[in-house]
Formats: structure tokens, sequence, C-alpha cells
């Protein structure tokens, strides 16, 4: 659990910003997680494609799923529309001493994978070499959808600012994420296998920042940088890449729908289907007709918890999941 005190000087000091290289680096962990392709099928069967050539095997291994990510591949968003031209100067900038530390704690006591070891021995060198990687990625998979990616943080944007006007800033941190609690002046997030402490920011604020290709996991930005960030889903991001007339991308979503796929790849932990309608940009009644269906056919299971109703996807829609990663990871 990480809690954050946030003071009146700092509530005043909340902005949203929008990182081009939070998304980057967000879609190149959708590669590596079969767990999140479901909902970004459309957007992997155009991309892979014109992926030939690039070192993916670099930028893999600089932005391991499920592991920590190494800070100077995210400077802190000074304006609120980023551009990715001046936040790759940040990370051709990043102290060597920074990044060796932060490589140390990517491989968690492993050994280093091969080919990080020149970055590691001379990060000075071939930083360069990293930020033209991620350029020539950038090109590739992420530039071709742009222009919807940042319509869509536009909107969420819009989004905020109403529940702002509606209820203040307490409501916009409350229905931010179903990882986040904010109660009284205490931000609380829940997050296990990050990093464990409480502190206060003592006036420096927080930035908040939609990310199209974070779904559906909340990031957050707090070790050793000036002003926490949380990285969060945008609200509708299920429509970003719907595609009706187009054959279903995926062997799940041919299987059971797109929309049920993307339910069933959420549901790994309990939500409720407020939750649900609130994370993937749909009603209410649409999340509790596809959970109907979902539960009907022993995919997922409802649990009662007060007045609330947790929904889960069952053992068999686990294996179910694990059988289809399996066989496409052997082809």
């Amino acid at each position: 659990m990480i809690e954050i005190v946030l003071a009146h000087s700092d509530l005043a000091r909340v902005r949203f910003a929008h990182s081009p290289i939070e998304e980057l680096v967000a879609s190149l962990r959708v590669l590596q997680d079969p767990a999140r392709q479901p909902m970004y099928g459309r957007w992997l069967s155009a991309a892979r494609p014109r992926l030939d050539g690039l070192r993916l095997e670099l930028l893999t291994a600089l932005t391991p799923t499920g592991r920590y990510l190494p800070a100077f591949l995210f400077p802190p968003p000074a304006q609120p529309w980023g551009a990715l031209e001046a936040e790759l100067e940040q990370v051709v900038a990043s102290p060597p001493a920074l990044v060796r530390a932060e490589l140390d704690k990517v491989r968690e006591g492993r050994p280093l994978p091969a080919v990080l070891e020149p970055l590691y021995q001379d990060p000075a060198a071939h930083l360069p070499a990293v930020a033209d990687e991620l350029a020539r990625y950038w090109r590739a998979a992420v530039e071709p959808v742009w222009r919807q990616v940042r319509a869509l943080c536009t909107a969420d944007l819009a989004y905020r600012m109403e529940q702002f006007a509606d209820g203040g800033l307490a409501r916009v941190l409350a229905n931010l994420h179903p990882d986040i609690a904010f109660t009284g002046e205490l931000l609380q997030i829940d997050k296990p296998h990050h990093c464990a402490h409480r502190f206060d920011l003592a006036g420096t604020g927080i930035v908040l920042v939609p990310c199209a290709f974070t779904w559906p996991s909340l990031s957050v930005d707090c070790c050793a940088v000036d002003q926490p960030a949380l990285i969060y889903p945008p609200r509708g991001v299920a429509q970003l890449w719907e595609d009706r007339g187009a054959e279903q991308a995926d062997p799940l979503s041919a299987l059971v729908g797109r929309t049920r796929a993307t339910l069933l790849a959420t549901l790994a932990l309990p939500r409720t289907t407020t939750q649900l309608a609130a994370q993937l940009g749909l009603s209410p009644a649409a999340v509790s007709q596809h959970l109907k269906i979902l539960k009907d056919t022993a995919l997922v299971a409802a649990h009662r918890r007060g007045r609330m109703v947790h929904y889960q996807r069952t053992p068999a829609a686990s294996a179910l999941l694990d059988a289809i990663r399996s066989d496409q990871a052997t082809g």
C-alpha cells in the first residue's frame, strides 16, 4: 500500500499531463503481456507487421512486464501535452549513475540481459542509440494511432473537469481508478507489488497522467521524484480500438466477443459493475448484460460483499486464457 498525504497546498498543485513516452513504454508492455492483448487486438494486428527490423530485444529488456521500470525512461511531464522529441532528449541527458542504479533495480539481483550490458557499462555512449530505437518504434507502432490516443486523453480530461465541477477534486481522485481511495487528506493506492510507504508531499502536488496503453493497470511514479505521478487508463479506452466490421484479432475475442474477452482479462481481481463500466467506458447496463452471459457460462462468478456484488473470472476461465496463451506462444 502506498499512502500519500495531500495537504491543502498539494491539492492546489494537482495537475493533468499527457506523456508520449509513457504511451510508448506502456505499449511495449502490451506486446509482452497476453493478459492485456484482447483489449488491444486491433492495434496489435496493425502494428506487428511494421515491427520487423526493430531491436525489440533491447526495448523489451528495458521494459519488462510485471517488473520494475527504469525511471530514466520517464522524464517528469513539464507541459500538459508533451512532445516525444523533448522527452527523448531528457532520456539521453540522464546521469550515468542514475542509469546504472535503475538498471540494477530492473534486474532485481539477477544477471543483466546481455543486450543491456553496453548501456550499463557506458550509459552516455549508448543512451543516444536507445533514444533512436525508441523513436523508430514510435514511428512504427504508436504514431499511426497517435491522433486517436491524444483525442481520447483530451476527452478524458474534459470528463475529469466535469467531475471536478460537480464534486471537487475529491470526486476526481475517488473515481480515477479502482486501486485508489481518497479520504480526508490521505490518498491510498493499493499496489501490493510496488513500493510500500507513506509520505507527505509537502506542497509539491501530484500529476495525473492518462495513458491509453496502460489499461487495466494504474502505475505510480513516486520514488526519488520531485512530483509524484499517477498514470491511469482514460475513460472510454475500450472504444479506442473498436472495429466492429473487422475480423476479431485474437482467438478469445472470436470465441466470446471482444468486450467479453476484455472483461475476462480484467477480472483476474474482483471488480464491481460500476468499476468495470468506469474503466471500460461502457454503461453499467451493458456491463451487466455481458457479465450475465459470462456468469451463465461459468466463466465469471459473483460474490456479494455487503451492498456490493464483486465479479471475478472462474478457474475455468483462467484455464481457458492460459490455454490460448500457451497455444499462441507455441505457434
